[in-house]
């Protein structure tokens, strides 16, 4: 009798301890709850989850070891930088003497070129702060949308001559300039999000395909010119954002933008930082730099050589071949050997030697007499 209630009793052990497994069991098997942002649905944001949380980012920026949420991302990223530094770029061998044609004078054409780079500035500072609550992936293909659809609009400005192209340029650049900052902002922090501890690298390749944007957009422009007319370039540009906003809708993953939480901090903060001073300090010299000479080189080749639009693509694109082919290496000095307080200095140093060059400045014909006027 005792024995048959000593195996009841270890029976009823068994299956408790059984019972207790299969409850914890069932504990660790739960879901928990993950919140969605956009459209995206549970299994999208789980996936979401699960690629951004991959060996790759701990390890470096390599093709082989990237997840397949890296490799899109960067890829959307890089056909956009593409698409719109050609766009930007395309105008450079025949908009300025086009708008003197139509009325426009040397320094209204300069104005229309440096309201873009004002409005593309001021536009990434505004969305820069509220990136997280629109949400990087709406920024993202809005911007490029906005940015294509301008463009077709501005190709429509053949049309039009004296104080209504005028305008109309001032206004188009405008609005395309923060359909520009909205994609480039976004773009940034896609990357940035999806390579944590390698974005000097990967902002560094990307800037391959900037380059090659700079490069191809003069002489596309160029040709395009040629066998079309004013409207050409832009339609087709503007038709090549527009499939770029069809192929980045569908590929870019779902962003989690996981701001939530953290201390909303005051925009002019910022500028209370010395290393962000000078960060902005350098942006707007080396954007100087890049356009002072859009609207005043091609009108003096036109007038002094008689140099076809074709062949002022073709000087563009030796700058920007350069630029394209360094930029990865001095992205990954930056990254791994930590040389960005000997590049800055060197870097303004050899820009302020070419610059002075080019003209050639008076001070090296008139002056110091080394270069031949």
């Amino acid at each position: 009798m005792k024995k048959n209630e000593k195996d009841d009793s270890e029976t009823s052990r068994l299956l408790g301890g059984q019972n207790a497994s299969r409850h914890v069991q069932l504990e660790t098997d739960s879901v928990p709850d993950v919140v969605t942002y956009g459209s995206a649905t549970d299994e999208q944001t789980e996936q979401v989850v699960s690629d951004t949380e991959t060996p790759a980012e701990e390890e470096g920026f390599s093709c082989r070891r990237a997840s397949k949420r890296q490799i899109l991302s960067f890829i959307c990223v890089a056909s956009l930088n593409f698409s719109g530094y050609c766009y930007y770029s395309v105008i450079a061998p025949f908009f300025p003497d086009e708008a003197i044609k139509r009325g426009a004078s040397q320094t209204v054409v300069g104005l229309i070129f440096g309201c873009f780079a004002v409005v593309n500035f001021l536009g990434g500072l505004v969305f820069g702060k509220y990136l997280t609550a629109i949400g990087s992936r709406f920024m993202l293909t809005s911007g490029v949308f906005v940015g294509g659809s301008c463009s077709v609009l501005f190709g429509l400005l053949e049309y039009t001559e004296g104080t209504t192209f005028i305008v109309f340029c001032f206004a188009i650049r405008s609005i395309e300039a923060l359909g520009v900052a909205g994609f480039q902002t976004a773009g940034t922090a896609i990357l940035t999000h999806a390579f944590p501890n390698n974005v000097a690298t990967v902002m560094g390749s990307l800037e391959i395909f900037t380059g090659l944007g700079l490069m191809a957009g003069p002489p596309i422009g160029g040709v395009l010119y040629d066998l079309g007319g004013f409207k050409t370039p832009f339609m087709t540009m503007g038709g090549l954002l527009l499939c770029c906003c069809v192929f980045v809708t569908v590929l870019i993953p779902p962003q989690p933008d996981e701001q939530e939480g953290k201390t909303d901090v005051p925009l002019l903060s910022f500028f209370k930082i010395p290393a962000f001073l000078i960060a902005c300090g350098l942006a707007i010299m080396v954007a100087c730099m890049l356009d002072y000479i859009d609207p005043v080189l091609q009108p003096y080749l036109i007038k002094e050589f008689k140099t076809s639009p074709v062949r002022i693509g073709l000087m563009y694109l030796l700058w920007a071949a350069i630029y394209s082919i360094l930029a990865p290496a001095w992205g990954r000095l930056a990254d791994k050997k930590k040389w960005v307080p000997i590049m800055v200095p060197l870097g303004m140093l050899v820009t302020s030697v070419g610059t002075l060059i080019l003209g050639p400045s008076p001070l090296l014909t008139d002056y110091v007499h080394i270069l031949p006027k």
